[in-house]
């Protein structure tokens, strides 16, 4: 028997995958569970990176009305803001996302991040959405994204930040491919910055190519100290203990297990990892090879940066990001040669035990010096007792 004209016989073709390379390690992976602008995990190298989906048009309904304005996903997705006109959004983040604006007050373009609806609804976020304007609010750097202010308005919690025109470190490297000089020159810009934050108590604590951007005249700029860390004294902590934050893979041991007390050598290591990354295109995992050993003709000198940045221990990295700035300079031939300074791991544990010998010597010695003049005076008085108890007994003789 014929089947009915227009049956289908055939069953239904399964949707087309969406394809997207990874930036660091150009293997496809399927983001087709993914909406435009959401960030995806790279199955190979485990980078995150930006989905960037085609939009496809949205066929006209037959019998609905002509203009439906409405409809533009492009222009529903964008929030109302009082005092800021929004434009369009230009990046995502793990708390909120960022727009594009020009604030009424003086027509001035500035990128405003504001905290998503989930988050909003939980106090904690909120403070800690404010915890990033409070650490911006202390810097005051060329190398750092600036804070123009702060608030809520129209429903939103927002933190409206100077507007850089550039790319991530990220995306830059992959798509100049720089040398190592040149590279070593923009990351002597980032120990920069480092340096500036630490000396005023602030630390990143989330230092990754994704949180620098390059601008076109190759300036960097660090961005989203959203789990900024302020260590001075009677500054507010909302990190709890035994708690780990920021990202996987560029987090220091110390960081992992216990966020609350990583302190401005955290940061080093994850730029250890972050140069590692640029310099290899991967992430040294486990064993893995000096960066000469993987780029030909590389100045061994890398070699001793990297592997003092991502040692184990705090106090064997470098002693702050200014010597590692220092150094880079040095590797990009705008500086005079210098070496890192010697670990302090082992100098350290010496030390700590020859103070406690040096502290329990002069215990002793005090000790000694006070049994010496008790048992001096025990002597002293030793004679005098029986001549007094002799003198009564001569008396009664008498």
């Amino acid at each position: 028997m014929a089947e009915p004209t227009g049956a289908k016989s055939q069953p239904p073709l399964p949707p087309k995958r969406a394809l997207q390379r990874c930036p660091n390690c150009e293997v496809r992976c399927d983001v087709s569970c993914f909406v435009d602008g959401a960030l995806a995990r790279c199955g190979h190298c485990g980078v995150r990176f930006e989905v960037k989906r085609e939009k496809t048009p949205v066929p006209p309904i037959r019998g609905a009305p002509e203009a439906q304005p409405q409809q533009r996903p492009e222009q529903g997705s964008l929030p109302v803001l009082d005092g800021f006109t929004v434009h369009e959004r230009i990046g995502v983040g793990g708390m909120g996302e960022v727009f594009r604006c020009t604030r009424a007050s003086d027509q001035r373009a500035v990128a405003v991040k504001i905290l998503t609806p989930q988050m909003a609804a939980v106090p904690d976020y909120v403070r800690r959405f404010g915890r990033e304007a409070a650490a911006m609010a202390q810097l005051d750097h060329p190398g750092i994204v600036r804070l123009v202010g702060r608030g809520k308005a129209g429903g939103h919690v927002f933190i409206a930040m100077e507007l850089i025109e550039g790319i991530s470190l990220r995306l830059w490297a992959h798509k100049h491919k720089p040398t190592a000089r040149q590279l070593a020159r923009l990351l002597a810009q980032v120990a920069h910055a480092l340096a500036y934050a630490h000396a005023r108590a602030v630390v990143h604590r989330d230092l990754k190519p994704d949180n620098v951007l390059v601008t076109p005249d190759h300036r960097t700029k660090v961005l989203d100290f959203g789990l900024a860390g302020l260590h001075a004294e009677g500054a507010e902590c909302l990190t709890q203990s035994h708690v780990s934050m920021g990202t996987a893979n560029y987090m220091a041991p110390e960081q992992r297990k216990d966020a609350k007390r990583a302190d401005h050598r955290a940061d080093l290591y994850s730029f250890g990892v972050m140069t590692y990354e640029l310099l290899t295109g991967e992430l040294p995992i486990g064993r893995f090879p000096p960066p000469s050993k993987v780029v030909a003709g590389l100045d061994p000198r890398w070699d001793v940066l990297v592997e003092r940045c991502l040692e184990l221990e705090p106090a064997a990295r470098p002693h702050s990001a200014l010597e590692l700035a220092h150094g880079l300079e040095t590797l990009a031939g705008i500086a005079a040669a210098m070496e890192l300074a010697p670990r302090t791991r082992r100098r350290a544990a010496k030390s700590g035990i020859w103070s406690w010998l040096g502290l329990g010597t002069a215990i002793a010695v005090v000790l000694g010096v006070v049994s010496l003049h008790i048992r001096q005076d025990h002597i002293d008085r030793r004679p005098t007792a029986p001549a007094a108890r002799v003198a009564p007994k001569k008396a009664l003789r008498r």
